[in-house]
């Protein structure tokens, strides 16, 4: 049957009893630069949540290759342990595509050793290049006009490895659909926003979304 008024009002009451004795702010949850005032929900904030109501937390994923890149869709499903009921679910996802996985920071690599060590010399040391040992180089020396050094490209630059990248987009995809299900399933939408704080805030490609599945049962 429908939840009661009373039980509605303490649900609410409870979790926000929760955030305010057992979460921290910046830990459990946090209001993300940009995004408003209202705090955004955070892994272990909904993991604490799910401990709070009970609820196990099961996980379903596929995924899409294009090229080299793949998609993780994941939908998590919240289960009520002491009764096995499904309370509802979420989803999410994470592609290698988003600017933080498909690009890296590219620094001058020395030629000597291949380390992203490189650094320019001081004019009173004579100047030129130098491959820095405090930064675990090799501690070679290049002359200005150097063209294996000068003519590398520094900043952002396509990720090669960004096969390594899949099991990190994995467990991205997971947390994400994790923080939707618990939003939709405790009904604390209305105390925090969805998980955003592993976008980027800048993205030359397209940023993932999550999205709530309608069908959740509100646990009591």
């Amino acid at each position: 049957g429908a939840l009661s008024v009373a039980d509605v009002r303490q649900q609410v009451n409870l979790i926000q009893l929760i955030m305010k004795d057992v979460m921290k702010d910046g830990e459990h949850y946090g209001v993300i630069p940009g995004t408003g005032s209202k705090p955004t929900l955070l892994q272990p904030g909904a993991q604490k949540l799910c401990l709070t109501f009970r609820l196990d937390p099961q996980f379903e994923t596929s995924a899409a290759q294009d090229g080299d890149h793949v998609e993780i869709m994941s939908k998590c499903t919240l289960w009520h342990i002491p009764s096995g009921q499904r309370f509802g679910s979420g989803m999410g996802s994470c592609s290698t595509r988003e600017s933080k996985y498909a690009y890296r920071k590219a620094s001058r690599k020395c030629p000597a050793c291949a380390k992203e060590t490189i650094i320019k010399g001081k004019e009173e040391y004579g100047g030129g290049w130098v491959c820095f040992k405090k930064k675990g180089g090799c501690g070679a020396k290049f002359s200005d006009g150097d063209e294996a050094i000068e003519k590398q490209t520094e900043g952002r630059v396509p990720n090669e490895d960004v096969a390594d990248q899949r099991n990190t987009v994995l467990k991205m995809a997971n947390k994400r659909a994790l923080v939707a299900a618990v939003l939709n399933t405790t009904a604390a939408s209305d105390i925090f926003t969805q998980d955003i704080e592993d976008l980027p805030t800048q993205s030359a490609a397209p940023q993932a979304t999550s999205s709530l599945d309608s069908s959740a049962t509100t646990p009591a």
